[in-house]
This record gives C-alpha cells, sequence and structure tokens, in this order.
C-alpha cells in the first residue's frame, strides 16, 4: 500500500436547484443536478508515526488550519468508523476554490481526505460505509465520492449518477463576499413563509431527453437565487452585468451556485473584462469535468 499520495478535488455547480421543506433534521429537502468543473483543490495526504497526531496545513491560506476545517472532520469521522484512532496522518491543502461561494470546495475536500485514506489503509470500507461517512460529514459530500453530472435529493446526500455531460466552457465569476449558507436558508425560508407541505416538492428540473447532449439545456434556475441576490448586492449586479454580455453558441445562465455567491454561465462570453471593471471579483475560465477524471491520484 502507499504512504502517500496527492488527489484533485474539483469544485461543482448547481445546474438546477429545488428548495422544498424543512426537515425534522433542521436541513431542507432539496433536489439538485450537480456537476464538477476543473477548478480543483489540492490535498497531499502522508501516513506518519501512528502517534502523531492528525494535522493539516494550508499554505496558502484559504481555509481553516484547525479542527474546523472539513478534511480533519472527514479523518476523524472515517476513523471513527474503522474504531481505531484518529491519528498518523499529515494533511497538505492547496486551496484555488473560494470559501462561501457555494463551488463546494470544503465539501471535495471532505471527499478527497475519504477516498485518500480509503487507498492508504487497503479500502477496508464498503461503498455503503464510505457513504454514510461522508453524510455524517456534510451534505454535498456523498456527490463528490461520485461526481460527473449527478442529482442530489433529500438533503444532497442521496445521489443518483447521470450520464455525463459533453466537456463543455464555462465561465465561473465569484465576487469578493463570503456567503453563509444559513442566512441564506433563513432568507429563503422567510420570504417563502412557513413550509407548505407537497406544494414545494418540484424535482429539480432536467432538459427533454433531445436537449441533453447540449450543457446550456441544463442550466433550469436556482430557488436561492432571489434571496442572495437580495442579501448581496454584489451578487446581483454581477448577475447583471453577466446577463449584459453578448456570446457565442446557445450559452446557459447566468446563474448562481448553490447558496452563492459564485456565478456561473456556460459558454463563451464576449467582453467580460470590460463588464466586470471596477468589481472586484475573480473570473475562472474553465471546463465541465467527467466522472471518470475528476479525482485523480498522483
Amino acid at each position: 500500500m502507499p504512504t502517500e499520495l496527492s488527489l484533485s478535488c474539483p469544485a461543482k455547480v448547481n445546474l438546477s436547484l429545488r428548495v422544498h421543506g424543512r426537515r425534522p433534521d433542521g436541513f431542507h429537502e432539496v433536489s439538485t443536478v450537480l456537476q464538477t468543473i476543473d477548478l480543483c483543490d489540492r490535498l497531499a495526504i502522508r501516513r506518519v508515526g501512528p502517534r502523531s497526531p492528525l494535522r493539516i496545513e494550508v499554505p496558502g491560506g484559504g481555509a481553516p488550519a484547525d479542527d474546523s476545517n472539513l478534511v480533519l472532520k472527514a479523518a476523524r469521522a472515517y476513523f471513527a468508523a474503522l474504531d481505531e484512532p484518529a491519528r498518523g496522518v499529515r494533511f497538505r491543502l492547496e486551496k484555488r476554490i473560494p470559501a462561501g461561494s457555494g463551488l463546494g470546495g470544503g465539501s471535495s475536500d471532505a471527499a478527497a481526505a475519504l477516498l485518500g485514506l480509503q487507498s492508504l489503509w487497503g479500502r477496508p470500507l464498503d461503498a455503503r460505509q464510505l457513504h454514510a461517512v461522508a453524510t455524517a460529514v456534510g451534505s454535498d459530500v456523498p456527490f463528490f465520492l461520485v461526481g460527473g453530472t449527478a442529482v442530489a435529493t433529500g438533503r444532497g446526500e442521496q445521489v443518483e449518477p447521470l450520464e455525463d455531460l459533453p466537456p463543455a466552457a464555462m465561465l465561473v465569476v465569484v465576487p469578493a463576499v463570503e456567503v453563509s449558507t444559513a442566512d441564506v436558508y433563513r432568507a429563503w425560508k422567510a420570504a417563502r413563509g412557513a413550509a407548505r407541505g407537497g406544494e414545494e416538492a418540484r424535482p429539480a428540473a432536467l432538459p427533454p431527453p433531445s436537449l441533453r447532449g447540449d450543457t446550456a439545456a441544463w442550466v433550469q434556475g436556482n430557488d436561492l437565487e432571489p434571496v442572495v441576490r437580495a442579501l448581496h448586492p454584489e451578487v446581483d449586479g454581477l448577475l447583471r452585468a453577466l446577463a449584459s454580455l453578448g456570446r457565442t453558441g446557445s450559452g446557459g445562465g447566468p446563474q448562481v451556485s448553490g447558496s452563492g455567491g459564485a456565478v456561473f454561465a456556460v459558454g463563451e462570453l464576449r467582453g467580460i473584462r470590460s463588464a466586470m471593471a471596477g468589481m472586484d471579483v475573480r473570473v475562472f475560465r474553465i471546463r465541465t469535468l467527467r466522472r471518470e477524471v475528476c479525482r485523480l491520484f498522483m
């Protein structure tokens, strides 16, 4: 078995997101179509002495280097499932995915930690056990064990892989705001009133079969977008600026990913520099990422 490896941790966008009623556990039911993209963090994992405590380094910043980091939470949950002490591992995380952006960076890092530990420890957990550990760490973590194109339901932990979309160009723009998911859901609930049972239980929108080879056709709206725009004027201004741009091809979006504040659009957009002039944003020109290449071991 190897003693050290490095993994790619891809981000995601929500091509479609529907929010339903609140669950007894406090989470909201959702149905969403998720897609991995080639904006990635990098996680190195190394086995060290068996008595050494778990530790993570984040040399470039962008995430905490303490027990609040989801990588360490995932590692502790993994060793708890093995009924072993949580120790003997060092992590080094290189962040590129902005935090608080709705792109799932922390969840992807956690999934990479679980997959890496599985490899270093000889795959002691079966798929069901690993999914249970991922679910305990966070709602998006099970999706990142799968990657590619998928539908997620429940609180996001029930993942059904779909046929991968063909690789497509995409623009992701992240404003200089870190969005609180909890604040967004509170605002959504206040805007919609108390949950009304089945009235809100709409499935995530899927394009008709004839259009499913066109990535743009999958961009079907995000129920959280109106409250993200209301809470964060920077996101509203960004969406307006992107909507004004010309584009080549059919395009899809612009649309908020997850609970924001990242905004994405499918296709090539003209005049991005002039449209973003004066805005404090990070612009990523990326591509969608198919399942078989979304988690690379080095």
